[in-house]
């Protein structure tokens, strides 16, 4: 999929590791930056961050995935198929915070950054591929996914862009193996790892398909060219066409031989036996998770994101498919966005194809959630953008160049070969005294054409990602609001403090995260969870719109059937503690 890379010329080696690594901390840093952002002024966008918190307290602690904020003793693995979190265990031992988490999403993010930049400089000047690095750490589909915080995609991220460039490289390899993983990470990406490995197949059967396709062309030849003869012939000259079928049948020899080499080196082509191994693990672990393990561990006994996708509505509407890929208008938003930040020309590369797993899906949800560019479910989106970009932008050079070079087509008369000139009109072959000639693919001034587009669709990204970027998450980092603590911080943490360690507590998003590594954590909505130890509520907090409880006490009473104490109220923040 690609061509020898850029490095390769002197003048850009020395730059090959350190402009990646630059554009990879710069990128974390901000992240980070706005993540301390978010955790000084107290933001908690949703329960998801300290759901993954409480999940690695567990790994960490050597127990189940018990995350009892989805409900008492729910096993979050019936929740998503994302056994890969255990890797992050070790690090969260070490630094247990809910804020460890989110620094660990921006190394993560940060760090796929560095390995886009560094597959842009395989083709690209270092001005231009740090364009792409920056573009990519600036997309809407990171930034949303920064700005909710942890989840686990968090992983998938970088091992989609060291998968993908190693695939655009040809490192066989290197592509299946940073892929496995991928499928382990959350339920629905097994299929996106099953669209790598059949790239990788069909790049394999390419030269077999070619050879096969000549074959057939060659026998079609002959057939034609024998039944022209006619039969009278073999009467006449029976000598001669038992030559002549003597030596049909050598060449039919020689073409099946030659037919089965395309086969035989497919089934050698470690491209077709990764691409077929990659295919079959892809599938296989999205189908186990769906159908057998996330029903098994799940409370319901049933995967519970069944909704993702009304299959009933598309086995009575096929057609259905292709309408709901961009109705209602919405989704059209998130096509458009994709289209623009991979410069138009991304979809150029197969690699492209990589996303459409997701982005079915996603269309074909009912879930309205899942339609737009916002939240995280964009952000595996993102490398496979950005490394279909580079790898088109090698296919439009490379293009160019057969474009320049097109002026040496022959050009065949009923007499010698004379040179063809790029202005001549394109024709098909002929004989017997008709002017013939090998079709031009490319028309005048088109290889320019090509290489312009080549040369802006670094910037045309770059534009398009700071241009949308003005409207996305981190902009907010150059207002003085994001740097000025929650005024009721005092009050937030005071109250966290009053909770002992250990101790069970149900409480509203506000102070979630700051409880959640060091209590066990109840979201107060579950009704049927025991009456737990505390129970904290900000009045202030989104949770309730407007409508927070004035009696926090008949509140926790009516909700878990005992009776509570408040211990302290203040800056409408309650907590309340279970009497004896």
């Amino acid at each position: 999929m690609a061509r020898s890379p850029a490095s390769a010329d002197p003048g850009r080696t020395r730059p090959a590791w350190l402009l990646p690594v630059l554009v990879g901390a710069f990128t974390t840093a901000v992240y980070c930056a706005f993540s301390w952002s978010q955790w000084i002024r107290w933001d908690v966008p949703s329960w998801d961050n300290a759901i993954f918190t409480q999940l690695l307290s567990a790994y960490a602690s050597g127990h189940a995935p018990i995350v009892d904020i989805k409900g008492h003793g729910f096993n979050l693995l019936g929740d998503h198929f994302h056994p890969l979190l255990i890797v992050l265990a070790p690090i969260y031992a070490v630094l247990p915070s809910a804020l460890t988490l989110m620094i660990l999403q921006d190394v993560l993010f940060g760090s796929s950054a560095a390995v886009v930049t560094r597959c842009a400089l395989h083709v690209l000047r270092p001005a231009p591929a740090v364009a792409i690095g920056v573009a990519y750490a600036a997309s809407f589909g990171l930034q949303n996914a920064v700005a909710v915080q942890f989840h686990e995609i968090a992983l998938a991220v970088p091992l989609l862009a060291l998968g993908l460039c190693a695939l655009r490289e040809r490192r066989w390899r290197a592509a299946a193996l940073w892929s496995v993983p991928v499928a382990l990470v959350k339920e629905d990406l097994g299929v996106t790892v099953a669209v790598i490995g059949a790239l990788m197949l069909g790049h394999a059967l390419v030269p077999f398909a070619r050879g096969w396709s000549r074959a057939v062309r060659r026998r079609w030849a002959e057939f034609r060219a024998y039944t022209h003869r006619g039969a009278g012939r073999s009467a006449v000259h029976g000598t001669e066409d038992g030559v002549t079928a003597d030596a049909r049948q050598d060449g039919d020899r020689g073409a099946a031989q030659t037919s089965a080499d395309p086969a035989r080196a497919v089934l050698r082509d470690p491209a077709a036996r990764w691409g077929a191994a990659l295919m079959v693990w892809g599938v296989l672990a999205s189908a186990l998770a769906v159908g057998v393990i996330l029903p098994a561990l799940n409370p319901a006994g049933e995967f519970a994101y069944s909704d993702k996708i009304d299959l009933a509505l598309l086995l009575r509407d096929p057609t259905s498919v292709v309408v709901l890929q961009v109705v209602p208008v919405e989704k059209l938003v998130t096509w458009l966005l994709l289209l623009l930040i991979g410069a138009v020309v991304a979809v150029r590369s197969p690699l492209a194809l990589v996303a459409l797993p997701t982005l079915a899906w996603r269309m074909l949800s009912p879930n309205h959630g899942y339609w737009g560019p916002g939240w995280h479910y964009s952000a595996v989106l993102m490398p496979v953008v950005f490394v279909a970009l580079v790898d088109a932008i090698d296919r439009l050079r490379n293009d160019a160049d057969r474009a320049r070079k097109a002026g040496s087509d022959v050009v065949v008369r009923d007499g010698p070969a004379r040179r063809g000139t790029a202005g001549d009109h394109a024709g098909s072959g002929a004989t017997n005294g008709r002017l013939t000639r090998d079709r031009l693919p490319f028309l005048p001034g088109e290889g320019a054409v090509l290489r312009t587009m080549a040369r802006a669709a670094p910037w045309a990204a770059l534009v398009v990602a700071l241009a949308v970027g003005t409207q996305q998450p981190l902009a907010q980092l150059a207002t003085a609001e994001a740097w000025q603590p929650d005024p009721r911080q005092d009050a937030k943490a005071a109250a966290v403090e009053r909770i002992p360690h250990g101790a069970s507590v149900a409480t509203d998003l506000s102070l979630m995260n700051g409880l959640v590594s060091t209590t066990r954590v109840h979201w107060i909505g579950n009704g049927d969870d025991p009456a737990p130890e505390y129970v904290v509520v900000d009045r202030l907090g989104g949770t309730w719109s407007g409508e927070p409880p004035a009696d926090v006490t008949g509140y926790a009473r009516d909700m878990y059937g005992v009776d509570y104490t408040v211990v302290s109220d203040e800056a409408n923040i309650v907590v309340a503690r279970r009497s004896a």
